[in-house]
């Protein structure tokens, strides 16, 4: 049973006219540096990460690259299917899986409309769910829990977006 689902955003990516084609952008210096820290913060939370399952986009490969260190156990599944994919599509993919504590290292909108989703009718208001609900920024972290009383199942336990790097 998934008890914990952690939606990381792929880390800073350079831009557009930087690299072939859009599922070929890297990170920048600084998306590496804050997704690492993501990772880290995640960890020194008490995240025992057992699977991370990662789109095959370089910036979302490279994103796991840099949070493979905090998590050198964690098991890792690439999929292009995780690509731009629906809010349904990453969502299916974490139940799928006989690991009870996943992440999902994907993109934007589908990221951001997932948590949004899990988030729906959940009465708390504290700063991280107003934040979450305006913008899952690169390299921003929402780590759900299962929780029954919910509509959706899951309740938001932290977000954190990224610290701010000069890289």
């Amino acid at each position: 049973m998934l008890t914990d689902l952690i939606l990381f955003r792929h880390g800073k990516a350079v831009r557009q006219h930087e690299a072939r084609d859009d599922f070929s952008r890297g990170l920048t210096p600084r998306g590496r540096v804050q997704a690492a820290a993501q990772a880290q913060r995640l960890k020194e939370a008490g995240c025992d990460l057992e699977l991370a399952l990662v789109s095959t986009a370089l910036r979302a490969a490279e994103t796991w690259d840099a949070c493979h260190l905090a998590f050198p156990d964690a098991q890792v599944q690439m999929s292009r299917q995780l690509y731009l994919a629906a809010p349904s599509i990453y969502l299916g993919a974490a139940k799928s899986v006989s690991a009870s504590r996943v992440m999902i290292i994907a993109h934007d909108p589908g990221l951001h409309e997932l948590a949004c989703s899990l988030m729906k009718g959940d009465k708390g208001h504290d700063q991280g769910q107003a934040a979450l609900r305006e913008h899952l920024p690169t390299s921003g972290v929402a780590w759900f829990t299962a929780d029954p009383s919910t509509s959706s199942g899951y309740k938001l336990r932290q977000f954190w977006g990224p610290e701010p790097v000069l890289a």
